[in-house]
């Protein structure tokens, strides 16, 4: 268990309880003990090692996002006041290079919140998304996306490379 998880927890749920309990001393008989076991259920249901950040990967990511969502909306918006509509509507299976669940569901969501792409299915190894224009470079976008998020994990060694991107 390492010393900065475990402050890190003590004085968040310490705060948390404080607030709850409205700063009254006599409290903390009960919260003690409360902090104490929150902590223990915390380290046995989410090991401290497996869910590592990194805030300035995550900046990064939260930039690539605002990015992709204002230049994806321009493009639904485009299509969507075009006189022919041009949409070529597709499922596509996009292999996942990501090895972290915790990961995986950030892509996920994300690949949902931007404009023209939407999670469909995910799969042990693949991510099925409906795409509005397959023939749009979507699979860069993904492989992008999917780097940031692993920058936001730490590092690349959360990507699979001997999964292949497709081209």
């Amino acid at each position: 268990m390492s010393t900065t998880w475990l402050i890190s927890r003590i004085a968040i749920l310490s705060f948390t309880w404080w607030v709850l309990a409205k700063g009254a001393y006599d409290s903390w008989q009960v919260g003690i003990p409360a902090i104490l076991t929150a902590i223990y259920v915390d380290y046995r249901l989410f090991r401290p090692q497996t869910n590592r950040w990194s805030i300035g990967g995550f900046i990064i990511l939260a930039l690539f996002f605002l990015k992709l969502s204002v230049t994806s909306g321009i493009d639904v918006v485009r299509r969507i006041y075009h006189p022919r509509l041009p949409l070529n509507p597709a499922m596509v299976e996009y292999p996942l290079r990501l090895t972290s669940e915790a990961a995986c569901n950030l892509f996920v969501c994300t690949v949902s919140l931007l404009p023209g792409t939407l999670s469909a299915e995910l799969g042990a190894h693949s991510l099925v998304v409906h795409v509005l224009d397959v023939d749009r470079p979507f699979r860069q976008e993904l492989k992008l996306i999917e780097d940031r998020v692993a920058a936001v994990f730490g590092h690349p060694g959360q990507l699979d490379d001997n999964k292949t991107g497709a081209a």
